[in-house]
């Protein structure tokens, strides 16, 4: 039952030959970008590689000698932006024709994640979710999370630093894991091993693995949703069967917590998901908008999770492979901060050097290489080139980042790219501003809350530890090599081993006595 018969299959091939016919006879009068000869139907399915596709895209670009390129895969037209000024060109100064999002079959379809507004068709119903979060992520609330990321940083990533040093993934994670918690639900976590917090950090592996635009063969053939279950390779539906499961549960226990300890009047911490629903508690609508605020919760809770965790990580890399970067970020924080306190938002305009490694944390490995991808929502004409309607656009933000003319050697380590007379630079590409959290209106809302804990992390870090590497058999450094995954949404560095050391002439113990015994956040 459900299988298709000779006849129907060879009804459906008759039906997709016709489509690619009727495509392929209405070429536009303009040439569409440049890129690779494509095959008869097939287009380049064949050539797009499956991991690391940011950098085949931005080698492929050089090789072409252009920052604008032209695929497609089995008929569906793919542009690739490897230039900063093309892309905010298209994406913001012509938002309204590239603001649409395509589906990601694996995510969309199969997994069902389109709960999420970063993956909603734009519309009213995006436009309800975002406005959502930006009525309590405001620029005038930021006190809110700069708060509550001093608080998880102190009672958390520092005090399990300093007594679990070998454990440094864990530690960022349930950090960062557990301010996510605090601010969109207001739930207590545990320091240590939180299970809200473990299990949100395999839903959303899973989540950033099936968006990957190379990992499932499905999302560039979006036509192998339809294979039945039981065919051969048709594994990755039992894998989206399951993580569809696990993300469900995770948005609706998380926020079934936070309601029913409003409604038994149990205190909880001010957070996106009460705030938000008292705002609207009087209104003749209040479900169907409780209804997005919980799936706004979801999307709020994986974003502000994943990016701090990949670029804290990101940073104690860079800074365990350039220890004189780090022993002068040391020095910058000493003089501002001094010997006998920690640090907080308000050094954060005294230390230019500490700024500049950040910018360079997010422009080495940015966060998300090829961003979410955009979807024309009619047909536009640039510099002379078609871009048909239904296209979908991936801005390069690594080929952006790793541009050549703009950051020489870029595959370098060097903050002083973003410092110029002692203080910060505003004449280059600045990746907390442009880039890294997206262009246009589909830009990522929350940056500024983002970049607050990265900063309180990095310079807290700096304050009371130093970096170093392991030891090896002989007793000597064991070399790292920065490695970053090659298939997923996000860029995080492969699992690599360091030493947390309390810096000489810390009194570290003093520093963190009050927090060392916290164990519920």
């Amino acid at each position: 039952m459900g299988l298709l018969s000779p006849r129907d299959i060879l009804f459906l091939c008759f039906c997709i030959l016709i489509h690619y016919v009727y495509r392929y006879r209405r070429r536009p009068a303009l040439p569409y970008p440049p890129g690779l000869p494509r095959w008869p139907v097939i287009g380049n399915a064949l050539s797009i590689p499956l991991t690391y596709m940011h950098v085949f895209y931005k080698n492929l670009g050089d090789r072409l000698g252009t920052k604008i390129l032209y695929m497609e895969a089995l008929g569906q037209p793919i542009i690739v932006l490897n230039d900063a000024h093309v892309a905010r060109e298209l994406l913001e100064r012509r938002s309204g024709l590239y603001s649409g999002r395509p589906e990601i079959p694996m995510l969309n379809d199969i997994v069902e994640a389109n709960i999420f507004f970063a993956l909603l068709t734009y519309g009213n119903e995006w436009r309800h979710h975002r406005r959502a979060f930006q009525q309590y992520f405001s620029s005038k609330n930021q006190y809110r999370a700069d708060e509550r990321a001093i608080e998880f940083v102190r009672k958390g990533l520092l005090p399990n630093l300093y007594q679990a040093p070998q454990d440094v993934h864990e530690h960022v994670r349930s950090c960062m894991g557990g301010f996510s918690t605090s601010l969109t639900y207001g739930l207590p976590t545990r320091r240590h091993k939180d299970p809200l917090v473990l299990f949100a950090e395999d839903v959303f592996a899973g989540t950033n693995v099936a968006g990957a635009p190379g990992k499932y063969l499905v999302n560039i053939i979006p036509a192998l949703k339809y294979i039945p279950d039981w065919m051969p390779g048709a594994n990755f539906k039992r894998v989206a069967r399951e993580l569809r499961n696990e993300t469900n549960r995770l948005v609706e226990e998380a926020y079934e917590m936070t309601r029913r300890s409003m409604d038994e009047g149990t205190p909880l911490s001010d957070c996106f998901v009460s705030g938000s629903l008292e705002h609207i508690q009087n209104r003749a609508d209040f479900e169907p908008q409780a209804q997005r605020i919980k799936q706004a919760a979801g999307q709020i809770y994986a974003a502000a999770s994943e990016t701090t965790v990949v670029a804290t990580m990101t940073f104690i890399l860079a800074m365990l492979t350039h220890p004189d970067i780090q022993r002068k970020a040391q020095q910058e924080v000493d003089s501002v901060v001094g010997f006998d306190r920690l640090p907080d938002f308000s050094d954060r305009s005294h230390l230019p050097y500490l700024s500049a490694i950040i910018k360079e944390v997010l422009r080495w490995n940015p966060v998300t290489p090829l961003g979410v991808p955009h979807l024309t929502t009619e047909e536009d004409i640039y510099e002379g080139y078609y871009i048909p309607k239904g296209c979908t656009v991936f801005a390069n933000i690594y080929a952006m980042l790793h541009d050549e003319k703009i950051f020489p050697n870029p595959t370098e380590f060097k903050p002083e790219r973003f410092i110029k007379g002692g203080a910060t630079s505003h004449d280059i590409l600045d990746p907390e501003n442009m880039a890294t959290f997206g262009f246009g209106r589909r830009i990522c809302p929350g940056s500024h809350v983002a970049l607050s804990m990265i900063y309180i992390a990095a310079a807290s870090i700096l304050t009371i530890f130093d970096i170093s590497p392991m030891l090896d058999e002989k007793g000597n450094p064991a070399k790292v090599v920065p490695e970053f995954m090659a298939a997923s949404i996000v860029s995080e560095p492969l699992p690599f081993q360091c030493k947390f050391t309390p810096r000489q002439g810390k009194n570290v113990e003093s520093l963190l006595q009050e927090y060392l015994h916290v164990e519920v956040i």
